[in-house]
């Protein structure tokens, strides 16, 4: 099971860009894809997960989706200038520290406790109670 699809990076990014980045090459989609994936494994395995992982949570299926983009992206050369381009690699490294943070036991994956067990959140609910806003415009 793939951590993401073609069709999450047309949707993310769209499908021009996917084309354009892949520059219609077969293979390179699916290359991108399965190269994110296998980074995510190497810092999930490093922090003791079993991969890959099934289900796949949200966040990870994210994260494949903004590696293999970048992936992509690399291959046909960034321009530095564009602030978009930028705006993908920097979601790359934003997953790359999250990922980090989790191979260094730091954070842990949404639903999966130690050694990778599929995990379901405890019953109940949390209760938020807020004071009132005090007006302080007379002061």
């Amino acid at each position: 099971m793939a951590y993401c699809t073609k069709t999450d990076l047309e949707t993310a990014f769209g499908v021009e860009n996917i084309q354009g980045w892949s520059r219609l090459v077969p293979g390179t989609v699916d290359r991108a894809i399965k190269d994110a994936q296998a980074e995510i494994d190497g810092f999930l395995f490093s922090g003791g997960y079993a991969v890959p992982l099934n289900p796949v949570p949200d966040n990870i299926t994210k994260y494949c989706i903004d590696l293999a983009a970048v992936n992509l992206l690399t291959g046909v050369g960034v321009n530095k200038d564009d602030a978009g381009e930028e705006a993908i690699l920097e979601r790359a490294r934003v997953a790359r520290r999250y990922l980090g943070k989790v191979a260094e036991g730091k954070f842990r994956i949404p639903g999966y406790g130690k050694d990778g067990e599929v995990v379901t959140p405890p019953a109940g609910s949390v209760q938020v109670r807020t004071d009132t806003k005090l007006d302080w415009s007379g002061y």
